[in-house]
Parts: C-alpha cells; sequence; structure tokens
C-alpha cells in the first residue's frame, strides 16, 4: 500500500494539461480524459500495487495508441501525463525524466509538432527532484530549440490577497513566452525543493529584534510567508499555534514572513513566534510574489517539504522532532 498525499495543486496540473492543448473529438481524447477523471478522483488515499498497475497500463495504452498512429500532438499529451502520475503522485522522478526524453527524441523526427510542453513538465520533474543545474540547463536547450517562439506577454495584479494575476500576450514577437516563464519559474523551485539549503538571511522583527535564520540551526523552524486574509493561511493557523505551544520547548521554531505591501498592525495577532514585515532578502531568490506559502526545515537548515498544512505538517514536525 501506498499512501499519496495530493491536494489542489495536483488537479490544478491535470486541468491546465487537459486544457492546454485544446479538445479534440476522437477516441483518443475519449480515454485521455477518462484517464484525467480518473486521476483527479485520486485525492488523499491508500492505493495498491494493482491500483498503480491499472493506471500505468492505462497510462501507457495512451502512449502506444498516439504511437502506432504516428500523432505527435497526442503524444505529447500522454508522455506528459505519464510523467505526470510518475513524478507528482509516485515521486519517481529519474524515471519520469527518462520519458520525457525519450519523448522529446521521439517528436523531434516528427514535422509541426510543438514538443514545448514536454520541455516544460521536464523542468517541472527536475524541479520536483531539487535539480537547479538540470532546469538551467534545459532553459538554454529550450531557448535554443525550433520550438521556442517567444512573444511577449504583459501581467498585472497579484499584488494582494484577492488580486487576480492577469496575463495578456499580444501577437507581436518579442522575447519572452509563457513556456519559457513556467520553466524559469520551476528553477526557483528546484533551488528550494525539499533536500536543498534553506537560503540564509539576516531578518528584523516587528520588535526590532534581528537575527539570521542560520542562527536557528538545531531547531526545526517553519518558514511561513503570509498575508492577512488568505483564507488557507487563516485555517492553517491555529494548528500552527498548536504545534508551537505543544513542541516549541522540544526545538520547534516558527517565523511568519508578511507579504502585504502595508504591513502595520502586526503586532494585534499576538503570534508567539518572531514575525518579520516583509523580507525581500528571501522573497526575491525564491521567487515568491504575492502568494502564502511556508517552508519546513529540519535542524541543518534544509528545506524537509513546501507547504504542509493540518495533520501532514503535524506528522512532518514530529517526525523531524524525532517524536
Amino acid at each position: 500500500m501506498r499512501k499519496i498525499l495530493m491536494g489542489l495543486t495536483m488537479v490544478a496540473l491535470l486541468a491546465s494539461v487537459a486544457g492546454a492543448f485544446g479538445q479534440e473529438p476522437s477516441a483518443f481524447d475519449a480515454r485521455y480524459n477518462a484517464v484525467l477523471s480518473k486521476l483527479q478522483s485520486m485525492g488523499h488515499g491508500y492505493y495498491s500495487e494493482k491500483e498503480w498497475a491499472d493506471i500505468d497500463r492505462s497510462v501507457q495504452d495512451l502512449v502506444d495508441d498516439a504511437a502506432r498512429r504516428n500523432d505527435g500532438a497526442a503524444y505529447v499529451k500522454a508522455a506528459v501525463i505519464q510523467a505526470m502520475v510518475l513524478s507528482d503522485m509516485r515521486r519517481r522522478h529519474a524515471e519520469a525524466n527518462d520519458v520525457l526524453v525519450a519523448a522529446r527524441k521521439k517528436v523531434a523526427k516528427m514535422a509541426g509538432v510543438d514538443a514545448s510542453h514536454l520541455f516544460v513538465k521536464q523542468a517541472e520533474v527536475q524541479a520536483e527532484a531539487g535539480n537547479a543545474a538540470a532546469v538551467a540547463d534545459l532553459i538554454k536547450e529550450y531557448k535554443a530549440s525550433k520550438y521556442y517562439d517567444p512573444k511577449p506577454y504583459a501581467w498585472s495584479g497579484g499584488t494582494r490577497p484577492g488580486d487576480p494575476l492577469l496575463v495578456a500576450r499580444p501577437g507581436a514577437t518579442g522575447g519572452d513566452s509563457l513556456p519559457l516563464t513556467i520553466m524559469e519559474k520551476a528553477l526557483v523551485r528546484a533551488q528550494s525543493a525539499p533536500g536543498v539549503a534553506f537560503p540564509d538571511a539576516t531578518l528584523t522583527d516587528i520588535s526590532g529584534r534581528s537575527f539570521t535564520l542560520s542562527s536557528l540551526r538545531g531547531k526545526v523552524v517553519l518558514v511561513d510567508f503570509f498575508a492577512r486574509g488568505w483564507k488557507v493561511w487563516e485555517e492553517n493557523l491555529p494548528q500552527v499555534v498548536d504545534l508551537w505551544n505543544r513542541y516549541h520547548g522540544s526545538g520547534f521554531e516558527v517565523v511568519s514572513i508578511c507579504l502585504e505591501p502595508n504591513a502595520t498592525g502586526l503586532e494585534a495577532s499576538r503570534l508567539p513566534w518572531p514575525v518579520v514585515a516583509g523580507a525581500p532578502a528571501l522573497t526575491r531568490p525564491l521567487g515568491i510574489f504575492g502568494e502564502t506559502t511556508s517552508y519546513l526545515l529540519n535542524a541543518d537548515g534544509q528545506v524537509i517539504a513546501r507547504d504542509l498544512r493540518g495533520q501532514d505538517l503535524a506528522f512532518a514536525v514530529r517526525r523531524a522532532l524525532g517524536k
């Protein structure tokens, strides 16, 4: 039995892949959508090896069908889903990377097939594995490839809770592209993936006390980037307070960093741990632009996991503390 922890992020990834390629009425699309539906239904739970074998077989059938028909667009779709199952759901990043490398070699021989999504997914797989160098190499390779079609796009919003991020892509050529932007975000994630050393920084809390993250070595630390009004953060806060009360004496610490442009009144929150009003020395290298997120660090300052909440967070903290 294998326990798979999947949240809304996984569902959003699946949905984005489904919509990115268009919907053509075909037998392949019917099977493809059935596989997507099955994967989306696999939330928190335990799955036997037989159940995983059924999923693997369904996905492999998509790959084989597209290959038999020499349908490059369908092959790209199927390979991305196969890599997603291996990497996002089963944490088998090396196998997922091999699938994408093989798919890129195959479609490179097909005329009129855009392999950009294979590059993007490969960058995301390497980011999950914490391999920043591999992501950087992929970005260079993509920019030198025939698939790189830079089109400028403007964005606005995303500066405060509830403010949507709006992206517009005019048709004029320029020096940017949406796949490249996604890959660059993957590079940032790779630099803070599980097992990677979290960047050090000197911070000053709202009481005027300065400290460095490295001064907290020896403790399990939750670095929590937040904004008041974000529902997910507010719902998880009681759990974090409870964990701090239970395990602070055993070596658990929390550092909260407010992402709001105007962070006045933070003292009213009465959080018992250090609260910092902004930390560009961290948000810039980590690529955090207004979204709440958190990193759980081990006693050596390495990332254990990102965005753990509820019982997942409690379990990870207790395990890191040896409880």
